[in-house]
């Protein structure tokens, strides 16, 4: 077993932690991106992916939600080859930077059934996150619970896979013991 990350050298520690600075920002920015289009509503991200023609049988909306959907302007169903070029740019870059982070991760001396345990909801949460805008637009608008629970997913992971490495190379004071 390795020393752990607190072992590395401090020029380790300190690329390691910008990677993890960068990554954690990335994630931030995506979410920022989420909440633009989505406001993290459930109706919204219907909306987004089914755009706004299946609206017009539903019941009248107040002036005020009239006033904020004029405000974002009409929204067109995705289409089959925007969501084809949104998932294949996603199903690269995301599993490549939960690689990455894994592997940092896995120097850590976390537990091994804590390490299972993320890199699962991590797995789960790139596979739901891929599949869910597909199902939402042309299965059921009901499976927007399933883009909710993948960004849950994914987002603890990242929160895992980011903090853990961390605290294990700046602040984990038990390492004296552990390595004797």
């Amino acid at each position: 077993m390795s020393n752990g990350l607190w072992s590395i050298p401090t020029s380790n520690k300190i690329f390691f932690t910008f990677f993890l600075f960068i990554i954690a920002t990335a994630v931030g920015i995506g979410f920022l991106n989420y909440y633009e289009r989505t406001g993290f509503s459930p109706q919204k991200t219907v909306r987004y992916y089914c755009g706004d023609e299946e609206e017009g049988i539903s019941a009248p909306i107040s002036p005020e939600e009239n006033k904020a959907r004029l405000e974002e302007g009409f929204f067109f169903p995705k289409s089959y080859r925007e969501l084809l070029e949104v998932t294949h740019s996603h199903i690269f870059s995301i599993p490549i930077v939960i690689f990455i982070l894994s592997r940092i991760l896995a120097m850590t001396h976390t537990r091994e059934g804590l390490k299972i345990t993320i890199y699962g909801t991590s797995f789960m949460g790139i596979i739901l996150n891929l599949a869910s805008p597909w199902l939402i637009r042309y299965v059921c608008h009901h499976f927007v619970v399933a883009f909710v629970v993948s960004n849950i997913c994914l987002l603890l992971s990242f929160g895992a896979f980011i903090f853990i490495p961390f605290y294990e190379m700046w602040f984990r004071r038990d390492h004296d013991m552990l390595s004797e």
